[in-house]
């Protein structure tokens, strides 16, 4: 059984849909109420701002209508609106290596259990190159069909809500990622702007190599501005403009 989480940072009518309150205890700074047709959360921020989430399902898709945050004594602003969680996956097929093995055979120690463990440990198994490298892995050559590649898919009717002291987590149930199969969770924590999102699901397949990407797709481009640190600890900004690039553009960030 392999277990994983991803983590990451409308216009149209939302279908009606129930949200359990029951793990749900009001807290200064944590608010969860229910709304026609959606689940509204407001937490506090840094620096006595505010920050305001609005929960859907559309389609048995969840998504957050809109996204908001204001100052200490200012008016709300809209950050997003109908935006759509988004994850994507490759898997492929775990392998020990060859450099692990020899040991293991002077040992007498390369038992199916024994591999089965260590395989895990391997840092260089490129398991998403085909044919492989002779000698680097047993088993090889890899084939094509031990890739595959997924899309998230969602079929949600509801939610759920609880609080952990300082948090506050949203769940959607009904998310199927490839082999893997859960739930999608938002969480906010109060005295952060932030609100986590995350994939967290499981597949009973065995030896399985994963590459995961997530995002939040919808917010507007125009007057739009993305700003970071690089892995030197220089800030980095991008102006949004000109023609529209639909693929994804890597970005080199320090945590």
């Amino acid at each position: 059984m392999k277990f994983f989480s991803l983590v990451l940072l409308t216009t149209a009518a939302a279908a009606a849909f129930e949200c359990s309150l029951k793990e749900y205890r009001e807290a200064p700074g944590l608010k969860a109420e229910s709304e026609p047709g959606g689940l509204r959360v407001t937490w506090q921020g840094e620096r006595g701002q505010q920050l305001r989430a609005v929960f859907a399902i559309e389609k048995g898709a969840p998504r957050i209508v809109e996204l908001a945050a204001r100052g200490a004594a200012g008016r709300w602003a809209v950050l997003g609106r109908d935006l759509h969680p988004e994850f994507e996956i490759t898997t492929g097929r775990r392998r020990i290596s060859e450099q692990q093995l020899a040991p293991l055979r002077k040992l007498g120690a390369a038992t199916a259990e024994r591999m089965e463990r260590e395989k895990w440990n391997v840092f260089w198994d490129a398991p998403l190159s085909i044919p492989g490298t002779p000698g680097v892995n047993p088993d090889l050559p890899r084939r094509a069909e031990e890739i595959r590649r997924a899309q998230a898919a969602y079929n949600s009717s509801g939610c759920e809500v609880k609080t952990d002291g300082a948090r506050l987590e949203v769940s959607f149930p009904g998310l199927s990622l490839g082999i893997f199969s859960g739930r999608l969770a938002f969480t906010v924590y109060r005295g952060t702007n932030l609100l986590r999102q995350e994939a967290i699901a499981m597949t009973r397949e065995p030896s399985v190599a994963y590459r995961y990407g997530a995002g939040l797709r919808g917010f507007g481009a125009a007057g739009s501005r993305v700003i970071w640190r690089d892995t030197a600890r220089a800030w980095q900004k991008y102006e949004f403009g000109g023609a529209l690039n639909r693929d994804p553009v890597p970005l080199r960030a320090r945590n």
